[in-house]
């Protein structure tokens, strides 16, 4: 029966894909599987003491089986066969009962050699993927309908929450209330092409971001894929080209262009609101003198204050604008009558004239002369043109009146500062 139960067992062992053998007392190989033999290329399990392991290496593993009393053992290590191929290999060790120093250790050796390289490549693969993630600024989110499953590094800088945190939120605690609605919907419909929406930070606060969400399937269940990229920059960049195209660069005042487009908006407002509104030209006296004398930065030093003084007298709703060198436009909504019209133009004398510009070294203050032309809508022009050559004129005449004065665009008014 013993040598019945050896002989069944032998052909278990040689019907193993591994190579099976057994190590004795000595740290000898006393048997090895026929198709491990093969594998190896080897033709007996005599050679395979010497060809294989030799003693130092299989003495250690046998103490280590016996001591661990029957639980299996198991470890990687690189083998060179007979066909001169090195191959990874994975030992498996079991000490049979009694547990003694004699006893008989049942080992199984996995060519395991493909394993590992797979596992090296896996292994380089997630490091480049963590070498990437870590230079990434791109917050990447693993969600189901908006509840995050998965994310990236990125992301805690981000937003602001650790990972766990993350794990935890949906996508209404980090969109902002106003594009929420937007992301959902795009969530629902599988939308797959880059949009813009505004997101929120940990402590609140919010800033622009560029989302680009993608379906994917994992494990037969359809989840979503979304990057987060912080455009802040962008934004900001594309306000200043913005601000540059339509404002004054000295005195980043409404340019020519952005005054016109809200001429024409004061008109169209005007007519559906069916109200007036004024429009003053103002014109710096003797400006040309004092940018001979003092050179082009103290005419813009002037220039800047008498922008300055402008806007602080007038109201927000009220437009001033630098159309060129030493020529100020001012729209003023709401204005019914020339007494109102008036009462605006002698502010602004008062703003522009009391006080004198400071010029420093060895010129003398500036005391502001501006002579000022008034044009009402609609009494005075209709378009946009109109208005324009109404206030011009009216400029002139205040002009050819000694300066420093108003006057309405009317031929037979005698309204006077």
């Amino acid at each position: 029966m013993v040598r019945r139960n050896a002989r069944s067992r032998e052909r278990f062992f040689a019907r193993l894909p591994g190579l099976v053998f057994r190590i004795d007392e000595a740290g000898k190989i006393g048997f090895a599987s026929k198709h491990g033999l093969e594998w190896f290329g080897a033709t007996d399990s005599d050679n395979l003491h010497n060809q294989i392991f030799d003693p130092e290496t299989l003495l250690p593993l046998r103490h280590k089986a016996i001591e661990a009393k029957g639980e299996i053992q198991t470890i990687e290590m690189s083998v060179k066969t007979n066909h001169g191929e090195q191959r990874g290999v994975r030992i498996q060790m079991r000490a049979l009962p009694p547990f003694t120093s004699d006893c008989q250790i049942d080992c199984i050796i996995w060519d395991i050699t493909e394993l590992l390289e797979e596992r090296d490549r896996r292994r380089e693969s997630e490091e480049r993927l963590k070498i990437l993630e870590a230079l990434s600024n791109e917050a990447l989110f693993l969600h189901d309908g908006g509840k995050c499953i998965d994310t990236n590094n990125a992301s805690e800088r981000m937003f602001g929450y650790s990972r766990n945190e993350l794990l935890d939120l949906s996508a209404v605690d980090i969109i902002a209330s106003e594009t929420l609605p937007m992301v959902m919907a795009n969530i629902r419909s599988g939308y797959d092409k880059p949009y813009e929406a505004i997101a929120k930070r940990k402590d609140g606060s919010e800033f622009p971001c560029e989302i680009n969400g993608r379906n994917v399937s994992i494990d037969g269940k359809v989840l979503r894929l979304t990057s987060f990229t912080n455009i802040s920059d962008r934004k900001l960049t594309e306000e200043q080209i913005r601000f540059q195209a339509n404002h004054d660069a000295l005195t980043s005042l409404p340019n020519r262009y952005l005054f016109m487009d809200r001429l024409s908006f004061a008109i169209k407002l005007s007519q559906r609101r069916r109200e007036c509104f004024a429009l003053m030209f103002i014109d710096i006296d003797e400006f040309k003198s004092l940018n001979d004398s003092g050179g082009h930065s103290t005419g813009d030093k002037v220039l800047s204050e008498i922008a300055r003084r402008l806007t602080g007298t007038l109201r927000t709703v009220d437009t001033v604008a630098r159309i060129g060198g030493d020529e100020f436009t001012v729209i003023l909504p709401g204005t019914e009558t020339p007494e109102d019209a008036e009462q605006v133009a002698r502010k602004l004398h008062s703003a522009l004239s009391d006080t004198p510009i400071n010029l420093g070294g060895d010129l003398s203050p500036f005391y502001i002369s501006a002579s000022i032309g008034i044009a009402l809508y609609p009494d005075h022009g209709e378009t946009e043109d109109e208005l324009l050559s109404a206030a011009d004129d009216a400029m002139y005449a205040a002009k050819k009146s000694g300066r420093n004065t108003f006057r309405f665009a009317s031929a037979n008014c005698s309204r006077t500062r």
